[in-house]
């Protein structure tokens, strides 16, 4: 009998001993740190019902979302090295207010990706395209799942949204030069307390972000963007941005 008790308490002891691998389930509000080590995938659970915010990266490796991080309705996931400070949000944050259409007016080109096949649309572009309103489910993200050229606008992968091509660079509107040059120049352009910002830049030879300067990532097409009259950035996104080039 004895035998049989000691044997019992050994094993009680053993089980407390045991490091325990349970993961920390974090709450709205909670601040930690997730991290892919070895450039594996790692998961933090959480309750992400209201969303997830990364404050701040760790890592040498980039934290882009939905590449090497993101979040669904379990908790946190990083992979390919991204190490990151995460906060759960409290409460679904209000919707940036999408920005403002250009000035002037503009023809509005309805463009849809039906069984997530690419599409196009043939108009003329040459005065820019404005990204208006998104009617799918699917993520409408300039360079990835729309675009345009000087034929028309492409959307791929789902993407169905409503965009305004404007009606030129001013009054009496002349078709543009086979080639001109803009020098090169770079515009910082920063959206404040989540608000839109436009910041007035020459547009016409492209645009490029050179440098993200927010927490917030910024994403083309959904919270930072261009059209012939400058760029715009919204819920947060502050970044430096390249313009100017060659255009047609």
């Amino acid at each position: 009998m004895n035998m049989f008790w000691n044997g019992l308490a050994l094993a009680v002891v053993g089980l407390l001993a045991a490091p325990s691998h349970a993961q920390t389930y974090w709450r709205p509000g909670d601040i930690f740190v997730c991290a892919s080590s070895g450039y594996r995938q790692n998961y933090c659970p959480g309750d992400t019902r209201h969303g997830v915010i990364l404050r701040r990266q760790l890592s040498d490796s980039a934290c882009v979302e939905g590449r090497t991080w993101g979040f669904d309705r379990r908790g946190v996931w990083v992979t390919s090295g991204c190490k990151g400070e995460f906060q759960i949000v409290s409460r679904r944050p209000p919707r940036p207010a999408p920005p403002p259409p250009p000035p002037g007016g503009g023809q509005l080109v309805v463009c849809k990706s039906s069984g997530y096949q690419q599409a196009f649309c043939p108009v003329d572009t040459r005065g820019g395209v404005f990204l208006s309103r998104r009617t799918s489910s699917s993520a409408c993200v300039r360079g990835r799942s729309w675009g345009a050229d000087r034929g028309g606008i492409w959307v791929d992968d789902g993407c169905q949204a409503e965009f305004i091509v404007g009606t030129g660079w001013g009054n009496g509107y002349q078709p543009m030069p086979p080639s001109a040059f803009i020098p090169p120049s770079t515009i910082r352009c920063e959206s404040t307390g989540g608000r839109v910002t436009r910041c007035p830049a020459p547009t016409r030879g492209g645009v490029q972000m050179r440098q993200q300067l927010s927490n917030t990532t910024c994403y083309e097409g959904q919270n930072w963007g261009w059209d012939r009259y400058g760029i715009w950035v919204s819920g947060g996104c502050r970044a430096d941005f390249h313009v100017g080039g060659y255009y047609r």
